[in-house]
């Protein structure tokens, strides 16, 4: 193999290894940043005293000490692994114009080593601001599709920009980053590769791109202009994509529905993407434009002699690094030995700090679960009703296909002390029967059908049990179990006790919350379980309903719903949801309502009215343009 080919092959394993390099990164900053943080905020919730996050109360909530102490920890935290990621990218990328193997080992490890010596040196506080401003730029593509997609950073982002000097404000703030990364943008070289300070190689890097400014602009202006072509076409291309699996796979009646939810989920996956190759390519750029500039500018300012002393020096260290290659590379094995030791236990530690979070969500059904913060949930009023038989498997089916976030169920006892999924305590609208659920068996139940009332297609339907709703939802579906008042206070704490109990067995505490019409029942719930959600029913809303502290939210009927009384209960910590609402006004409404939950009959087209804005209508032209 030729020299050429040689090199060629080496620096195609080392850009292999900086993608490994960057999604590892990537990866163990999301598992070890996102449940520390989901942590911190269950903590910070109970310390502020707040049982939900709603956008009334958070000015209060981020003005609290405690919220102000943890953000700034997490500030410094990203502000401390992007200058470790900055760092190594910088040790790749200067191996990497030398011409030698680069693995992932030997950039992770010395990226951290530099950091460190950096941060021993005067003044590591401006790094430390310099590197946060350089990972909001960074970051930004991802920061972007996070603002755009959930309703808080985007109501935080309005709010600001809506004030008088709010927009001026977020204008110069974004130009002022931009200026100081822009000639900034090889302070952190010097530091690492000359061991200046902070300051002297932010002045050395403002005169190298001062003096190039013009060839740095237009090269990474088209560099990024290019790179927005290359994402704008796979951008396309995956929505064609995924239009056409959605076309194959989905039913008509959830093609909007479907497309919606896979639309969410492209951002993301694209903001991610872009932030990932965007860094990598742009480091690139400025790796070569540093070797080709920075360096001259360095050796134009050295006299004479100076650059004969350098010359000589090198010349004698290439004679020294053949003598002793046979020694370095014994110790090369040694580091790199050390260096895996080292790899392994950060991964253990990582696995570690995220492995009960993801076995949590895993056994709780938790990755189901999306933040009400980010967005308004949809529940499908006893299972979707509008498209098969209420409150039986068939429904729960159905709502999980129609891609609900929550299915709403009635629970009662029988007889023979079994809690079943019913609405009415008389069996005769669904079942055909004069008897009530009371004085019936389980047994009994099992010789009634429930599903021909509704269609001859669901003739044969029985009566499910509330541990049957349990095993099919878990992981697929969250649950809003209303309590049924029975006909005594114990029949109403059996009632309770044995749902909490099933929920326990299961282990789906996180992925179920109770409801119902009686103040005291839910009083009893908490009671006997502190962490489980609980909701009020009321068919009317007046007075002073909301100031009770062991309701954590209010299910009302959406008639009744306003803007005063959804102000009032999200100032107070408390979210709203609105029942039945099966229409695009009533829909529309309450999505300008700012309610937390709707509760429908058909949650395709409750989907279609909340999300659809995300999605340009061209796009879903696609789906019609593919089914013909």
């Amino acid at each position: 193999m030729g020299a050429k080919a040689k090199h060629g092959w080496e620096r195609q394993k080392n850009i292999r290894a900086l993608f490994l390099f960057e999604l590892l990164c990537k990866a163990a900053f999301t598992m070890v940043f996102y449940p520390v943080c989901k942590a911190a905020f269950k903590l910070l919730l109970k310390v502020t005293g707040y049982s939900y996050l709603t956008l009334e109360n958070l000015p209060r909530f981020v003005r609290h000490p405690a919220t102000v102490v943890v953000l700034i920890v997490i500030l410094l935290a990203c502000s401390l692994f992007y200058l470790v990621e900055s760092v190594s990218l910088i040790v790749f990328y200067q191996g990497y114009v030398r011409e030698e193997k680069i693995g992932v080992i030997q950039v992770l490890f010395p990226g951290i080593s530099r950091a460190a010596e950096l941060l021993r040196k005067k003044k590591r506080g401006r790094i430390l601001l310099f590197s946060l401003l350089n990972a909001l730029l960074t970051l930004s593509p991802m920061l972007f599709v996070f603002a755009v997609q959930f309703k808080v950073p985007a109501y935080i982002a309005r709010t600001v920009a809506s004030r008088t000097y709010g927009g001026i404000a977020i204008f110069l703030f974004l130009i002022i980053c931009l200026l100081v990364n822009f000639f900034g943008v090889y302070s952190l070289y010097y530091c690492v590769l000359s061991e200046d300070d902070f300051s002297t190689g932010f002045k050395k890097s403002s005169k190298v791109v001062w003096k190039y400014r013009y060839r740095f602009i237009f090269s990474l202006l088209g560099q990024n202009l290019l790179l927005a072509v290359f994402y704008a076409v796979l951008y396309v291309g995956v929505l064609v994509l995924v239009c056409y699996i959605i076309y194959c796979t989905k039913s008509e009646q959830v093609l909007m529905a479907a497309m919606l939810t896979a639309y969410d989920e492209v951002m993301i996956y694209m903001g991610i993407f872009i932030t990932v190759t965007a860094q990598i390519v742009n480091y690139a750029a400025l790796a070569r434009m540093f070797s080709k500039y920075g360096v001259m500018e360095v050796a134009v300012s050295f006299p004479p002699n100076r650059i004969e002393k350098i010359q000589e020096q090198i010349v004698y260290e290439d004679a020294v690094r053949q003598m002793e290659y046979a020694e370095a590379e014994k110790i090369q094995k040694k580091l790199s030995s050390r260096y895996t030791r080292l790899t392994a236990a950060a991964v253990a530690a990582v696995i570690l700090i995220n492995g009960y979070e993801l076995a949590d969500a895993f056994r709780n059904g938790s990755l189901t679960d999306r933040e009400t913060l980010f967005g308004t949930y949809i529940t499908a009023h006893r299972g979707s009703s509008g498209n098969a038989p209420e409150n039986t498997l068939a429904a729960l089916s159905q709502a999980i296909d129609d891609m609900a976030d929550f299915a709403e169920i009635d629970v009662q006892e029988t007889k023979d002390g079994v809690v079943i999924l019913m609405h009415d305590t008389s069996l005769r609208r669904t079942a055909r029967s004069r008897a009530r659920v009371g004085d019936v068996t389980y047994a009994q139940l099992l010789d009634m059908e429930v599903g021909s009332w509704f269609s001859p297609h669901f003739a044969g339907e029985r009566i499910p049990t509330l541990e049957e709703a349990l095993k099919l939802c878990k992981g697929k579906i969250n649950l809003n179990i209303e309590l049924k008042v029975g006909k005594s206070s114990a029949v109403n704490e059996d009632l309770i006790q044995k749902v909490l109990e099933l929920i326990d067995t299961y282990d789906m505490e996180d992925q179920c919350m109770i409801s119902c019409t009686d103040q005291g029942m839910l009083a009893r719930v908490r009671q006997q379980n502190a962490n489980i959600k609980t909701g009020y029913i009321l068919s009317f809303a007046y007075g002073m309903f909301y100031q009770v502290d062991y309701i954590d939210f209010y299910s009302m009927k959406s008639s009744f719903v306003n803007e005063s009384t959804v102000r009032t209960l999200h100032s107070l910590g408390k979210e709203v949801h609105a029942w039945t609402v099966n229409s695009r006004s009533e829909t529309e409404r309450m999505k300008q309502l700012g309610v937390d939950n709707i509760i429908t009959d058909n949650p395709v087209l409750v989907r279609e009215v909340v999300y659809g804005e995300h999605v340009r209508m061209g796009f879903f032209k696609l789906l019609g343009i593919i089914g013909h």
